[in-house]
């Protein structure tokens, strides 16, 4: 059959790309090389336990906000509701910080402030600062040729402030090491010293400044409302499809062929997924040469060690929120380790109990607790991982050094509780999603690889498009959301034309 599109890859660039394409009339064809969609976005079942893979929150869920508006536009909204967030704890070594979640961007404002009251003047600076490049980014993303005319007089602070890092930024305006360590706890796997300060002003802007919601039914409910979406406006899905080669000539893309060695025939393919793998690994060698600057230098981000655990343990929501950051102390320090592929003492952890939100995931009486800690891929001569017997020791002794860590820090007796344990390390995510290296944000939000400085979501080669977490706007749930807008939006423009 022809297609009019091709998307490799259900993740969520994948899926919202398909399912707006088809709501618009298109013909689609979506090959997933899993087992099902949803990329890190998913919910796996043990026991009676539903776990979250990946994911943990959602900005941008009510009316007019950015992701309500994309899933409203796909149809999925009907098929999904939210559940508030209300409050979030960062542990730290000298102090704990309980954020109010469902006062948007003044009520985060005021809890800072109120913990370093002495860093008023700094705090306002940089909020305003940060609200500023907010501003200029949603501007920037519903430019007008007036404002592209204009350019840096409409967008003078993302120019200026194109290559900052955080932590430059937290030099200028404070003294406090504490307030910096607050200001730079951000889900992104990187100290304030190389996480770009455009990406922590879209994260805040987008996310912390709005209430923050987690999906009933757990994070893999998300891509199953697009993917039902995507049905339902006339997509075909294919599981279990691995794309061989994308097939071009004279210049254009002609469609893909399978491992098993079907073709099929579209003008116009959307790679969401690993970018190496789209524009090196798939290509005909004498086309990768037209691409080749697209992936040269790009920088991965680190990968993730996660534990997931039953348990049978009464909590109190009072005492335990979903989610709990825990600091290292020095996340310099702690990079640098991972940077050498080493694991630290004392990591930084993220712990969510899903169960306080929506006590169905779990048999009653019980709770989920995953833990999460930044991770590299290659610990321990890569975890072991061509010694299966090895692979399994290192993971084992992990998952349990994690879980001691959890019982000093945060949740006495949480061992004695377990009923069902399982972990994952960066292998175990990149076999199920086929990342590179399992890297949990696609590419690292550096300052060189926010914005422009990311892949374009269209391609030299004509016909070949880009979707997900290694192209643009930036890496998240909301993230790629928007990769596959931005990709269905420069489609239907050519059709158009």
């Amino acid at each position: 059959m022809q297609y009019d599109v091709i998307i490799i890859g259900g993740g969520m660039g994948g899926l919202t790309a398909g399912a707006l394409l088809v709501r618009w009339g298109l013909r689609v064809l979506l090959l997933e090389q899993g087992e099902r969609t949803g990329g890190y976005v998913t919910s796996f079942k043990r026991s009676g336990f539903t776990f979250d893979a990946t994911g943990a929150f959602l900005g941008g869920c009510e009316e007019g906000e950015e992701f309500y508006t994309i899933l409203e536009q796909t149809d999925a909204l009907r098929h999904l509701s939210f559940l508030p967030i209300e409050t979030s704890r960062n542990i730290y070594p000298d102090f704990t910080l309980d954020l109010n979640l469902q006062g948007g961007f003044e009520a985060y404002i005021s809890g800072v402030k109120g913990l370093f009251p002495q860093e008023q003047r700094g705090l306002e600076q940089y909020f305003s600062l940060i609200r500023k490049i907010g501003e200029e980014i949603n501007r920037f993303e519903g430019r007008t040729w007036w404002h592209t005319i204009l350019f840096p007089f409409f967008f003078w602070h993302l120019i200026r402030y194109q290559r900052a890092s955080l932590g430059a930024i937290l030099d200028q305006y404070f003294r406090s090491a504490g307030i910096k360590q607050v200001l730079a706890t951000l889900p992104a796997h990187l100290p304030p010293s190389r996480l770009s300060l455009l990406f922590t002003a879209t994260l805040i802007t987008k996310v912390l400044a709005q209430r923050v919601w987690y999906p009933r039914g757990g994070m893999g409910a998300i891509p199953q409302a697009l993917e039902r979406a995507f049905v339902e406006g006339g997509g075909k899905v294919r599981l279990k499809t691995v794309v061989e080669r994308i097939e071009v000539k004279g210049g254009r893309v002609q469609g893909v062929i399978t491992k098993e060695g079907d073709f099929f025939s579209a003008q116009r393919v959307v790679a969401a997924i690993n970018i190496r793998r789209a524009l090196h690994d798939l290509l005909p060698e004498a086309y990768r040469r037209r691409v080749s600057g697209v992936v040269r230098g790009l920088e991965y981000s680190l990968s993730s060690f996660l534990v997931y655990l039953g348990v049978k343990i009464d909590l109190d929501r009072r005492a335990y929120p979903y989610f709990t950051y825990i600091s290292p102390g020095d996340a310099e320090v702690e990079y640098e380790q991972l940077r050498k592929g080493e694991m630290p003492d004392d990591p930084s952890m993220i712990i969510t109990i899903p169960t306080l939100l929506d006590s169905s995931l779990a048999p009653g009486g019980h709770h989920i607790v995953r833990i999460m800690t930044p991770a590299p891929s290659a610990f321990r001569n890569e975890w072991g991982w061509h010694d299966r017997s090895r692979y399994r020791t290192i993971k084992d002794e992990m998952a349990q050094r994690l879980i001691r860590l959890v019982e000093v820090r945060y949740m006495p007796v949480l061992s004695e509780r377990i009923k069902v344990i399982e972990a994952a390390t960066p292998f175990t995510l990149e076999r199920y999603t086929a990342n590179e290296k399992g890297a949990t944000y696609g590419l690292a939000p550096t300052p060189g690889q926010i914005g422009v400085g990311r892949p374009a979501n269209k391609t030299p080669l004509r016909g070949l498009y880009l979707a997900g977490h290694y192209t643009r706007p930036a890496h998240g749930i909301v993230g790629a959301a928007l990769s596959g807008r931005f990709v269905a939006d420069t489609i239907m423009e050519e059709q158009r034309k």
